[in-house]
């Protein structure tokens, strides 16, 4: 039933304010103006009367013809979008600039979570999506309406076609922090970890460096910032197994995961396992093929770690990265019982799109002369309890910005 009004209420043209309007037009030109021998209203019903009747035939000699162009259109969509890009289908329709009251408007009905834009392009409309999730469709629905310009009548129609679509997440972006980190040697014992050794060696400041290992006196000198680095008696191999656990809003995390399979941070002896999958990727190219499928398995968040664990050889499943949604879940106690029981040195890495508010200043002095910073643990409430429930359980954990590539 519930699709079937849906439906009617596509095809009826006429909208909540159009019925109001013509059922006062209605009474004011045969009931209440011949009663008065108003000739004011009169005239002004009968204009009512015309301009939803126009209204309304426009509107459905419009969608017909904007129906009969569809038809014949090809779906016009690449194989791969990327999630938070805007990217040009090459998809057009024509604008109906010509019928002058007419609007069209357009929207996908499968997948569901996409943007669409209508961008004005040589007397056409060409189609503009923004992704927000991963996924991968064998289909896709387009919604077409068409209204006037007054809002008193509309009318859309759905048209289906068969692609092969691959929605992809938006790779994090390699901040300042991680670059740093790189340069001076990290091999990922703890992927975003601090250095550790004695600092005897020396180079050049950059950016994100502590300023506590800055040689002032050699600044006082030679005017040239140097910073000490710690040289490591040992040097062990870097990590090269990650695990991919989804959930709830894990579209950050997929990002994050994407950048350290693709940037080499997880090594060049690569084996990543996304959930969904069991035979772990040895490339980034089918990395990320495995977070696109791994969309699906939200609800199942962890539990296909013990079956990838048993595909890798034990001889490496020493230390792991896990990358976990910043949402609480079911997944939290799968990743706890799979470190414990492989006895695993894991590090966990949280993705998220967006930056708390700035903590309130503990006075008004404070507040005048200083400006606190939001950090990524306020970003959300939740966020912070994520946080101290894994480290309790022994997990370092790491919070990386998605569009900014600050880590915490």
């Amino acid at each position: 039933m519930r699709r079937l009004f849906d439906r009617l209420r596509r095809v009826f043209p006429l909208r909540a304010g159009a019925l109001i309007l013509l059922a006062a037009a209605a009474a004011l030109v045969f009931l209440w103006a011949p009663k008065e021998a108003d000739f004011l209203l009169y005239p002004a019903g009968l204009v009512a009367l015309l301009l939803v009747v126009v209204c309304t035939v426009l509107v459905v000699l419009g969608t017909w013809s904007l129906r009969r162009t569809v038809k014949a259109l090809a779906v016009s969509v690449p194989e791969r979008l990327e999630t938070t890009r805007p990217t040009g289908t090459g998809f057009r329709i024509p604008s109906l600039s010509r019928w002058l009251v007419l609007d069209v408007g357009l929207s996908w009905v499968e997948p569901l979570g996409l943007e669409v834009r209508l961008e004005p392009l040589d007397g056409q409309l060409a189609e503009v999506v923004t992704a927000k999730e991963r996924g991968r469709y064998t289909r896709i629905v387009r919604r077409f309406t068409v209204e006037d310009v007054f809002g008193l009548t509309r009318s859309s129609f759905d048209v289906e076609w068969t692609v092969a679509l691959a929605i992809t997440p938006a790779s994090a972006k390699q901040g300042a922090q991680l670059a740093a980190g790189r340069s001076q040697g990290e091999t990922l014992a703890n992927p975003a970890g601090r250095a550790e050794g004695d600092l005897v060696e020396m180079r050049q400041y950059a950016y994100g460096d502590s300023m506590r290992h800055v040689l002032w006196k050699v600044y006082a000198r030679s005017r040239k910032l140097l910073v000490r680095m710690p040289e490591r008696a040992l040097a062990p191999g870097p990590i090269s197994v990650a695990f991919f656990v989804a959930g709830v809003d894990d579209e950050a995390s997929a990002g994050a995961a994407r950048l350290y399979v693709e940037a080499g941070l997880l090594g060049a002896d690569l084996l990543f396992t996304a959930d969904g999958s069991v035979v772990p990727a040895r490339s980034a190219r089918d990395a990320v093929e495995q977070l696109v499928d791994s969309a699906t398995q939200r609800g199942r968040g962890g539990e296909a770690l013990d079956a990838a664990a048993a595909q890798i050889d034990p001889g490496r499943l020493t230390s792991c990265v896990l990358f976990v949604p910043p949402v609480d879940g079911a997944w939290r106690e799968r990743v706890v019982g799979f470190v414990r029981k492989h006895s695993l040195s894991a590090s966990v890495i949280i993705g998220v799109d967006e930056v708390g508010e700035a903590p309130a200043p503990p006075s008004r002095l404070n507040s005048f002369l200083f400006q606190p910073d939001a950090t990524l643990d306020t970003a959300r409430p939740s966020l912070k309890a994520l946080r101290a429930a894994l480290e309790a359980e022994g997990l370092p954990v790491k919070v990386l910005h998605r569009t900014t590539g600050q880590i915490s």
